[in-house]
C-alpha cells in the first residue's frame, strides 16, 4: 500500500473512531437524560392526579374519578394508570400498549427504556381510600432518542465525507514532491533523463527532492560521458577525421559482419584521382574540403539503400558497400556518382576523368581482402577504359538468380507458407537459454536460399512489411504448441517505418495474448537512423520485449541511443569476431557495452563461433551470446 493510502486510511479511522466516540458519549447521555425525563414526568404525574382525584373518592363518585383519569391519561404518555378503590374493591384502569410509531422495531428492542413506574396511597386524614398505579410510556423516549441521534448521525456521515475529501486534497498536494521522486525514480531506472523536480516548501521533502535531483544530473553527466567515451574511441578507431566518414578498419569490420550474414551486394571503390591536382594547385584546405562534400553528397546517395557501408580507405578513394546485385543498375549507380562528383569540380580537367568507380559483385565464400582486390583491378579497368569510367565484374554462379526470380520465389513462398524455420540460442555464461532467434529460409528447386539472400529482394520491392508479419504469425503460432519456447523475431528496416505494420502487428498480437510475454523483436539499428519516433512510438504501445540489432554498427547514431528503453541490444558482429585475435584492443567494445548498460539494456554477442571466445566475451561487459559455438535447430 502506497503511503498516500496509508495515511489517508490512518486518518479516516482516528476520525472514525473520534465520531463513535464522541456518538457514543452523546447517546449516553440522551439516553439517560430522556429516561430521568420521564421518570420525573410519572412522578409529578402521579402526585397531581391523586390530588385531583382524593375529592371524588372522598364522597364516592366513582364515575367523576373515572372522568379525571381518562382526562390524564389521554394528555399525556402513559403505558398505564390503574386506581385501585380500597372501599369498594373496584378497579379503574386505561392501558396503551401500542408500539410507538416512526421508529423501526430493532431500535425499539434494544430495550433502552423500560417505562418507569410509580405507586402512591390516596388517604383522607388516616384513611386509606385507594391505591394509584402510573407507569410511563417509553414510546416518546424512543422517538426523540431516534430522531436525535439520526440526525446527529447524517450530520457526523457528511462530515466524514467532507473530511474524507479534504483529507484526500491535502494529502495530495503534500505528497506531490513524493510522487515527483517516485516518478523521477522510474525514470532513472530507465536512465531517462528529465527535467528537475520543484523544491517543495517542507523542509524535509525540499532535502530530499533537493538531493534526488542533484542525483540525477549526475547520473546523466555520467551516462553521457560514458556514450561520449564509447564515441571517442569508436572515432579514433574507425572514423576518418577529414571526411567524417568510416576509415579502412571500419569498411573492413563492417563488410566482414554483412558477409557473416550471408547478404549479397557488391562493393564499389570511387577514386577521385584528380584530388591530387587539387592539393597541388590550391593546398591541403581546398583538398579537404573537397574531400568533406563528396563525403556528404556519398552519404546522401547512399540513404536510399538502408543498409550500406561508406568509408574513405585511401588519401583519394571512398569504398562502398551495398546490398545490389545487378550489374546494370550499378553501372547507372556508378555513373551517377561520377556526375554527382563532376557537378562539385568548378574547373574541370580537361582530357580526363575527374572519377572512376570499379566494383565487383559480392559471390558466396568471398572475404573482405579478395572483394576489395577484385575491385581495385576494376578500378584499374575503369581507369583505362575508353568507354566510361565505370567497370563492373562480376562471375555468373550456376545458381544465381536475378532479383525478379528472387521476388518470383518469395511471393509463392509468402502464399504458400513454403519457409524453413530454424532457430539458434541466445545462452548467457551459465548456460540459461534467454531466447532464441528465429531464422527463415526457402527451398526451391532442390536450392536453398537463406535469409539474406531473399531480404534485399523484399526490401526493394516494399515486400517486407507482408513477410514480417508473415513471420510473425508463424512464430506464434509455435509458442502457441511449444509453452518451452522464447523466440525472437527480426524485423526490416522498410516495415519499421509503416504506420500500417504496427497497427496490423498490434492486432495480431491482441489475438495471442497467452503467448506474447515469450515474443521478442529484433528491431534493426539502421530503424533508427530516419523518424525515430515512427519506431519507439508503437514500440513502446506493444506489449512485447523488443531490442535492438547490429547494435553500434552506424556512426552516428550511438550517442543518440540514450532515450530508448530496450530490454537488449545485440552487438553487431564487427565488434566481437576479432576478440580472440592477438593484440585486439577491447576499450572500444567495452565502451559499446557499457553505453548499452546505460539504456538498462542486457549486452548479447552475436556470431561467436569459439569457445576461446566466449571466454573473453565473459571477462568484458558482456552478458550473452549466441553463435555457431551453439548451432541452429529446425523447427518444423
Amino acid at each position: 500500500m502506497t503511503l498516500y493510502r496509508q495515511l489517508l486510511v490512518t486518518m479516516l479511522l482516528l476520525f472514525f473512531l473520534l465520531f463513535m466516540t464522541a456518538y457514543s458519549v452523546q447517546f449516553g447521555s440522551t439516553r439517560s437524560y430522556l429516561a430521568q425525563q420521564q421518570e420525573t414526568t410519572v412522578i409529578n404525574t402521579a402526585t397531581s392526579l391523586g390530588l385531583a382525584l382524593a375529592p371524588y373518592l372522598e364522597t364516592g363518585d366513582t364515575l367523576g374519578a373515572e372522568s379525571v383519569i381518562n382526562a390524564v391519561f389521554d394528555g399525556g404518555f402513559y403505558r398505564k394508570v390503574q386506581l385501585d378503590l380500597l372501599a369498594t374493591g373496584q378497579q379503574i384502569s386505561r392501558e396503551h400498549l401500542a408500539p410507538p410509531l416512526g421508529v423501526p422495531d430493532w431500535f425499539v428492542n434494544l430495550g433502552l427504556f423500560e417505562g418507569e413506574k410509580h405507586e402512591a396511597v390516596l388517604t383522607s386524614g388516616w384513611l386509606q381510600l385507594g391505591q394509584l398505579h402510573v407507569e410511563g410510556h417509553p414510546g416518546q423516549a424512543y422517538y426523540q432518542l431516534w430522531q436525535g441521534m439520526s440526525r446527529l448521525a447524517t450530520w457526523f456521515l457528511v462530515c466524514f465525507v467532507l473530511v474524507w475529501g479534504l483529507l484526500i486534497l491535502a494529502l495530495r498536494y503534500l505528497l506531490k514532491p513524493l510522487h515527483d521522486i517516485e516518478v523521477q525514480a522510474r525514470e532513472i531506472e530507465q536512465h531517462h533523463f528529465g527535467k528537475a523536480i520543484p523544491l517543495p516548501n517542507t523542509r524535509e521533502l525540499r532535502e530530499l527532492v533537493s538531493a534526488i535531483n542533484k542525483m540525477s544530473g549526475k547520473l546523466e553527466v555520467q551516462f553521457k560521458e560514458q556514450a561520449d567515451e564509447a564515441e571517442r574511441l569508436r572515432n579514433k578507431a574507425f572514423l576518418d577525421e577529414t571526411s567524417g566518414l568510416g576509415n579502412r578498419a571500419y569498411f573492413v569490420s563492417r563488410s566482414q559482419s554483412w558477409l557473416s550474414d550471408g547478404a549479397g551486394g557488391a562493393v564499389l571503390l570511387i577514386a577521385v584521382d584528380m584530388l591530387e591536382q587539387l592539393y597541388r594547385d590550391e593546398g591541403f584546405d581546398a583538398r579537404d574540403q573537397m574531400v568533406k562534400a563528396i563525403a556528404d553528397h556519398l552519404h546522401r546517395l547512399c540513404r536510399r539503400f538502408g543498409e550500406y557501408a561508406l568509408a574513405r580507405i585511401s588519401a583519394y578513394e571512398y569504398a562502398l558497400l551495398v546490398p545490389e546485385s545487378d550489374a546494370e543498375r550499378l553501372s547507372l549507380l556508378g555513373d551517377e556518382i561520377n556526375r554527382l562528383i563532376a557537378d562539385l569540380v568548378i574547373n574541370p580537367v580537361n582530357g580526363r576523368d575527374i572519377s572512376v568507380v570499379g566494383g565487383v559483385l559480392v559471390q558466396s565464400g568471398d572475404d573482405i581482402g579478395l572483394l576489395l582486390t577484385s575491385a581495385d583491378n576494376a578500378l584499374n579497368k575503369a581507369r583505362m577504359s575508353e568507354t566510361g569510367a565505370v567497370v563492373i565484374e562480376y562471375q555468373q554462379e550456376a545458381n544465381r538468380i536475378g532479383r525478379l526470380a528472387r521476388k518470383k520465389i518469395l511471393e509463392e513462398a509468402l502464399a504458400a507458407d513454403g519457409f524453413e524455420l530454424s532457430s539458434q540460442a541466445v545462452l548467457d555464461f551459465k548456460g540459461q537459454r534467454y531466447h532464441e532467434e528465429l531464422y527463415i529460409g526457402i527451398r526451391h528447386d532442390g536450392i536453398s536460399y537463406s535469409a539474406g539472400q531473399f531480404l534485399p529482394v523484399a526490401e526493394q520491392f516494399n515486400m517486407g512489411e507482408r513477410l514480417d508479419l508473415h513471420i510473425v504469425q508463424r512464430a506464434l503460432r509455435l509458442l502457441a504448441e511449444r509453452p518451452e519456447l522464447r523466440l525472437a523475431v527480426n524485423l526490416t528496416a522498410h516495415s519499421c517505418h509503416q504506420a500500417g505494420f504496427w497497427q496490423e502487428l498490434g492486432l495480431l498480437l491482441d489475438r495471442h495474448v497467452g503467448v506474447c510475454s515469450r515474443l521478442f523483436l529484433d528491431v534493426p539499428e539502421s530503424a533508427f537512423a530516419f523518424g525515430r519516433q515512427v519506431v519507439t512510438v508503437p514500440l513502446s504501445s506493444l506489449n512485447v520485449a523488443w531490442g535492438i540489432d547490429h547494435f553500434g554498427r552506424h556512426f552516428d547514431l550511438l550517442t543518440r541511443m540514450g532515450g530508448l528503453a530496450p530490454h537488449y541490444v545485440k552487438l553487431d558482429h564487427g565488434y566481437t569476431s576479432q576478440v580472440a585475435q592477438p593484440g585486439y584492443d577491447d576499450a572500444f567494445l567495452a565502451a559499446v557495452c557499457r553505453a548499452a548498460h546505460n539504456m538498462g539494456a542486457m549486452t548479447i554477442a552475436t556470431r561467436v563461433e569459439t569457445d576461446r571466445q566466449v571466454d573473453i566475451l565473459k571477462t568484458l561487459h558482456v552478458d550473452a551470446y549466441q553463435g555457431f559455438v551453439s548451432p541452429p535447430t529446425r523447427l518444423d
